[in-house]
């Protein structure tokens, strides 16, 4: 063995959301994927460790056949290691450690059938990592994963150029450290700074460790034209080839290499992601308290942590709870096919937002929905009214799941309904989002974008952004009960520029539930000339076969005369072509679900949008519609105003 020879551990990491669009599956694999192995396929001596997540393994083998003999041949020839992992990409750390087992075992298992090999290591989605992974992955049979250098820092480990070895009750995994520097130059630079740095690895004896996503090879902003049409990508496999550099597949270092010590690392994800789950404001210390502090202050110099998601999102915790509800009724009544739609809803896009999209793009949210009624639907329905702590806030929520409609209301919160549920589509028809501040809204561009990855792209506020940042001060749930000015419009209403006049959206109700009836009730006020007059709200939810009653009956506490607007706030999503508001309803997913009130309203309606990061920059994003049905009342002293609102099932 000649001991100037540098060791280089490549792996390529490539992913797709379930339920993102085929075109986008399509462009993948044309400017991405394909074209990355054709051109690895021609440098006959180098090797490669290759991660693909079960939804690109799916497709890839429905419609890409071009490119999956390629990786077979690849594999057989042994110049390719498969690397296994959560099948439908979740991030293991917040699923049961049931569905954990399952989901890497399906990816083994797939592997071992269409490859004839069995994954010895496994690529951690977004390389969120907790200690008791190691013995999650070890009972799996992996032997090693693949951590960000961060990871390592925090833990206190200087040298990132070599194996290590954690345990969790005896449990042992090897870690292997990836170089944030080479995630930075490749493909991104030029390979005489590739070069010099490799020099600087293997002069301390090292190895060179890189593992990062493969679309940036082709399908991140600009690297198409930069990877390929410029030649860059052939340069630097033609560079690996001609240099004193030894490209091996990971599980060829482990039987060359033993680890250099035992490590325990704490929670942690890449550097980039421990910001991104950060609040705006703390954000902003942590950036510049990250400027002021010097580079051995990094160990003690963390963001936040992954399922800080949760507290940072209500709509990111919702759906992480409703999985776990789901979760633990598959464990117990499921077949095979339901905890398949179980897993595909864990994948983990719309759990959480950074430079992608994710949380924020509906269509992920609403397929992650449609995995989970999908298996709902498999499953024995609980009949009645159920009370449950379901997103674990210590208050309670009730829950009804009929055939048609599903429901679940939050007391604590306005008597809001959080989650409606259209059964036969497997759709939450109230998947929404708030509008909230985002710390990139406030972020001006400055420089060239040259030579940078996707963390360091500067971008540019698109026209007309300033008008999206007005934010929600409460959840955009649904039957939410407002008390307005008679003299608010609509534009006041959808611009947030108006004075609630009552204490009943966001505060808490009472509930009883009787036979199938659900009531909610507050003893508020509302204000009138600056004086807080009582006022009592009870709403009675009645579910049946093919439609939902919501009763109101609102009463003057006082002998003083409300003149008031007295509003239903309902939010749906739904894409402009699929609802239509007439004359005395509203018809939602194309005439299937009709919303009826009685009196008569006045529905007032205004598009949600927000505005997101996203690889290609800022996008504005349709989430649904806010729907307002309201009436402009006057109670005399003591008196009293009822209307209902009914959903029902359209047949066409």
């Amino acid at each position: 063995m000649n001991d100037k020879r540098l060791d280089f551990l490549l792996a390529i990491h490539n992913h797709q959301p379930v339920g993102n669009f085929r075109s986008v599956f399509e462009k993948a694999f044309q400017d991405c994927y394909r074209p990355f192995f054709e051109e690895f396929r021609k440098h006959i001596g180098l090797k490669l460790t290759v991660h693909f997540s079960g939804p690109l393994w799916e497709y890839m083998q429905a419609e890409e056949r071009v490119c999956w003999n390629l990786i077979r041949e690849l594999v057989d020839k042994g110049r390719v290691e498969l690397l296994g992992g959560g099948f439908y990409e979740p991030v293991l750390s917040v699923i049961p450690e049931e569905d954990r087992q399952g989901q890497l075992e399906m990816m083994s298992r797939f592997l071992e059938k269409e490859f004839g090999t069995r994954p010895k290591g496994a690529w951690l989605t977004e390389r969120v990592w907790e200690p008791n992974l190691a013995k999650t992955l070890a009972r799996a049979g992996i032997e090693y994963t693949l951590l960000d250098e961060e990871h390592f820092h925090y833990g206190g480990i200087a040298d990132i150029h070599k194996i290590y070895i954690t345990e969790d009750e005896g449990y042992g995994l090897k870690l292997f450290p990836i170089d944030k520097k080479l995630r930075y130059l490749v493909p991104f630079q030029k390979l005489n700074d590739v070069r010099a740095y490799l020099d600087s690895i293997r002069s301390q004896g090292g190895l060179a460790i890189l593992g990062d996503d493969g679309e940036k090879f082709g399908l991140w902003p600009g690297t198409k034209k930069w990877v390929y049409e410029d030649g860059w990508l052939a340069r630097f496999l033609d560079f690996l080839e001609s240099e004193d550099i030894r490209t091996r597949t990971y599980s060829e270092v482990l039987e060359a290499y033993p680890p250099e010590g035992r490590v325990y690392l704490p929670p942690a994800s890449y550097e980039e992601m421990m910001e991104w789950v950060l609040e705006p404001q703390d954000s902003e210390i942590f950036l510049k308290l990250k400027e002021q502090s010097p580079p051995q202050a990094r160990r003690y110099l963390r963001g936040g942590f992954f399922r800080e998601f949760f507290s940072k999102y209500q709509e990111a915790n919702h759906l992480h709870k409703r999985m776990l509800f789901v979760s633990r009724r598959v464990r117990v009544k499921g077949d095979a096919e339901a905890r398949t739609e179980l897993y595909k809803s864990q994948c983990n896009d719309p759990y959480w937002h950074g430079v992608f999209g994710g949380l924020y793009l509906p269509h992920l949210r609403e397929d992650a929905y449609a995995h989970l009624l999908g298996a709902e639907r498999r499953l024995p329905r609980e009949s009645g009214w159920q009370e449950l702590d379901l997103d674990l806030d210590g208050q309670a929520e009730v829950m009804s799941q009929g055939e048609i409609f599903g429901l679940l209301l939050k007391p604590s919160s306005g008597g809001s309904l959080i989650e409606l549920d259209y059964y036969p589509l497997s759709r939450n028809l109230t998947d929404v989002l708030s509008r909230r501040k985002e710390s990139y809204h406030a972020r001006k561009a400055a420089g060239s974008n040259d030579g940078k990855s996707i963390h360091e792209i500067s971008k540019e506020l698109p026209s007309g952004a300033e008008r999206l940042f007005r934010y929600d001060w409460h959840r955009r749930a649904s039957c939410l009960d407002h008390f307005l000015h008679p003299a608010t419009t609509p534009e006041n209403f959808r611009n947030i520029d108006y004075r609630e006049q009552g204490d009943f959206v966001n505060q808490p109700y009472e509930f009883k539930i009787s036979g199938t009836s659900l009531s909610l009730f507050r003893d508020g006020h509302v204000w009138m000339d600056g004086e807080r007059v009582p006022l009592s709200v009870q709403k009675v939810v009645i579910p049946r076969d093919e439609e939902i009653l919501f009763r109101y009956t609102i009463q003057n506490g006082s002998e003083r005369t409300i003149n008031i607007r007295f509003g239903s706030e309902w939010n749906f999503y739904q894409i402009p072509e699929e609802w239509d508001l007439g004359a005395t309803d509203v018809r939602l997913v194309k005439g299937k679900v009709i919303l009826e009130a009685q009196p008569r309203p006045e529905f007032w309606n205004f598009p949600l949008q927000t505005l997101s990061q996203s690889e290609q920059g800022y996008d504005i994003i349709h989430q649904g519609i806010c729907l307002l049905s309201n009436w402009k009342i006057t109670l005399p002293g003591r008196a009293i105003f009822s209307a209902e609102i009914r959903l029902r099932e359209h047949r066409l």
